[in-house]
C-alpha cells in the first residue's frame, strides 16, 4: 500500500563467484506473468583497475560456530547481530549459538547438519535495539534494522544493503541471518537477500526458521488471515513461482504431484480429522483465502505453532542444500 503514494528505490547486490577471466553478467527480472526479461548486462574483467579490491569494515571479529569443511563445498550461514551494544557481545554470542541449535532441531536441517558451516560476525552497535519509527525511536546500529518496513508495524528489515554487504564480506557466506536485539515481535525473509528475526520474544524460535524458509528456499507464506504489507501479491490466473503455493491451474499436474498422498481429492477438504496429516491441495495460502492452495493443513510456513515443515517445503529446502554442496 505504501507504494501507491510513495516512489522509492532499493539498493541490492548480485552475488557471483569471483571470475578468473572476463565474464558477461546478465540480470533478468520476473514479470507479473513469471516470464524472465533481460534488464541489464555487463562484461566484468576481474583484472580491471575499476574493480575495488579492498575489504571494508574491518572493525569486526569472525567466530566459527560450526565448521564442517571447505566453504566452497558447504552451505555457509552467517549471523550478523544488530542492536547489540559493546557491553552485549556475550549476549550476541549466546543468542547466535542458541538460534543455530534451534535451526538444526528442524528437518531437513538436522539430518544435513554436516553440510553446513555457521559463522558469526561480532560487531558492536553504538546503541542497543533497532529503530521503531512509530514510537519515534531511531538508534545507531551496525546494519540499521528497523520496524515499520512498507508501513507495516511488525515488518523488521534493513535497507542498508551496502553496509550489510561490507560487513558480511569479512566472512564466507551463502545466506545471512540478521539477528536483531529486541523483545518486540517482528522479522522478515526475502529470497536470496537475508532473513531477519527479533531475538527475545515468545515466537523467536518460530521466527528464525520461518523467515529462513523464505530467504533460503524461496518458500511462500501459506497463511491468509494476518495483516500484511502487500496488495495483489499473486495476480489471478498466474501460477506462483514459489514451490509450496499453487493456483491449481492444472489439476492433473500439481507442482508437488510426486508428494501427493495417493487417492487424495483435489482440492482437498479442510478436514483435520480426515486429512490433517496428508499432502494435498488445501485452499487458503499466499495471503488469499480463495484461489491459492497449500500442500498441508499445517506447516512452519502456515502457523506459529511448534510444527515442522511439510514434505513439500522440506524437499525445497533439501534441494537447495544439495545445490550449494554439489
Amino acid at each position: 500500500e505504501a507504494a501507491r503514494g510513495l516512489r522509492r528505490t532499493f539498493h541490492n547486490s548480485a552475488l557471483i563467484p569471483y571470475p578468473k577471466n572476463k565474464v558477461q553478467v546478465t540480470i533478468s527480472t520476473r514479470d507479473r506473468e513469471n516470464i524472465f526479461r533481460e534488464i541489464y548486462s555487463i562484461v566484468i574483467d576481474p583484472n580491471s583497475h575499476q574493480i575495488k579490491k579492498d575489504r571494508p569494515y574491518r572493525n569486526s571479529k569472525v567466530h566459527k560456530l560450526l565448521y564442517n569443511g571447505e566453504p566452497s563445498k558447504k552451505v555457509d550461514l552467517l549471523f550478523i547481530g544488530d542492536g547489540y551494544a559493546k557491553n552485549e557481545m556475550e549476549k550476541l554470542q549466546r543468542d547466535a549459538r542458541r538460534f543455530m541449535e534451534i535451526l538444526f532441531m528442524h528437518s531437513p536441517f538436522k539430518e544435513k547438519r554436516d553440510m553446513f558451516n555457521v559463522f558469526l560476525i561480532e560487531a558492536a552497535s553504538e546503541e542497543s535495539g533497532p529503530d521503531d519509527p512509530r514510537k519515534g525511536i531511531f538508534r545507531s546500529t551496525v546494519v540499521g534494522t528497523s520496524f515499520n518496513t512498507f508501513d507495516s508495524a511488525r515488518y523488521l528489515t534493513t535497507t542498508e544493503n551496502r553496509l550489510m554487504r561490507d560487513i558480511a564480506s569479512n566472512s564466507p557466506y551463502d545466506a545471512i541471518f540478521l539477528m536483531v536485539n529486541t523483545s518486540q515481535y517482528g522479522g522478515g525473509g526475502i529470497y536470496n537477500l537475508y532473513s531477519v528475526f527479533a531475538t527475545d520474544n515468545e515466537y523467536d524460535a518460530y521466527l528464525i526458521v520461518h523467515e529462513f524458509g523464505h530467504a533460503f528456499a524461496g518458500l511462500g507464506d501459506e497463511y491468509y488471515t494476518s495483516q500484511i504489507s502487500y496488495s495483489d501479491f499473486y495476480p489471478a490466473g498466474v501460477e506462483p513461482w514459489e514451490p509450496n503455493i499453487t493456483a491449481l491451474l492444472d489439476r492433473e499436474n500439481v507442482k508437488w504431484k510426486i508428494l501427493l498422498t495417493p487417492g487424495i481429492p483435489i482440492p482437498t477438504p479442510e478436514d483435520r480429522e480426515k486429512f490433517g496429516k496428508v499432502v494435498g491441495c488445501f485452499e487458503g495460502a499466499g495471503y488469499a483465502a480463495k484461489g491459492l492452495y497449500r500442500p498441508m493443513i499445517d506447516c512452519k510456513m502456515f502457523s506459529k505453532g511448534f510444527v515442522d515443515f511439510c514434505p513439500v517445503c522440506s524437499k525445497a529446502i533439501s534441494d537447495m542444500i544439495d545445490f550449494y554442496c554439489e
